[in-house]
């Protein structure tokens, strides 16, 4: 009778031991395929759509800015001629440039910040990770959030437009993280986004100095972007 509880007793703890073991397999199998399989796919599922929402917001906000302030070139650039009727100088405003760009760094920080609020929405059979199943079956609302401090700044740009034409153009370059927050993972995109501001055709030799930003610069006439 002892030997039997005693051999009860044994085929218990080997079938607890045989359970564990199954259960650790398992829950191993199972976060290796979270983050081997499902990450990687739900991560290229959503980057393009992050990245494409991140730099529609940003592009509306330079937008909007431009509109209201009713810009034009002769705003922001100052051109200087010398006795002979010849370009000596250009030069940008740089007290308006700074506060221009601050207004598109508030504006652009509230269309992000709309956008995170709208999130993004997933297809369930994304989440399964395989191929064929993504983009399908109902959509789930994922909240997007903005990490970091966004950057913006302008840049200039000289471009030949015919003989004795150049073209000036004004850009305003900026940069915002958003991330996508999951339980499992986080994702984050970084978008670049640069909009037009002014330009205008100068006729005549552009000097190879350009004043701007505060730093005397310099910057010869191209062919090229």
């Amino acid at each position: 009778m002892k030997k039997l509880c005693y051999l009860q007793r044994k085929h218990k703890k080997r079938r607890r031991i045989v359970a564990l073991t199954l259960f650790l397999i398992l829950f191993l199998s199972i976060i290796l395929y979270i983050f081997c399989i499902i990450i990687p796919v739900v991560k290229e599922a959503t980057w393009a759509s992050i990245y494409s929402l991140s730099t529609s917001a940003v592009s509306d906000a330079v937008y909007d800015v431009i509109a209201e302030q009713n810009l034009t070139y002769e705003d922001l650039v100052e051109t200087t001629y010398d006795n002979n009727g010849d370009i000596s100088l250009i030069s940008v405003d740089t007290v308006l440039v700074n506060s221009l760009t601050r207004r598109f760094y508030q504006v652009a920080q509230v269309y992000l910040d709309r956008m995170g609020d709208n999130g993004i929405d997933i297809a369930l059979g994304t989440f399964t990770g395989i191929p064929p199943l993504v983009g399908v079956g109902p959509k789930i609302n994922i909240k997007l959030v903005q990490i970091g401090a966004m950057t913006a700044s302008f840049r200039s740009s000289f471009q030949s437009a015919g003989i004795n034409q150049t073209l000036h153009s004004l850009y305003i370059e900026l940069h915002a993280s958003v991330s996508l927050l999951l339980p499992a993972y986080s994702s984050t995109v970084d978008s670049i986004t640069e909009v037009l501001v002014v330009e205008s055709v100068i006729v005549g030799e552009v000097p190879d100095v350009y004043l701007g930003s505060n730093n005397t610069i310099s910057l010869a006439p191209s062919t090229a972007m």
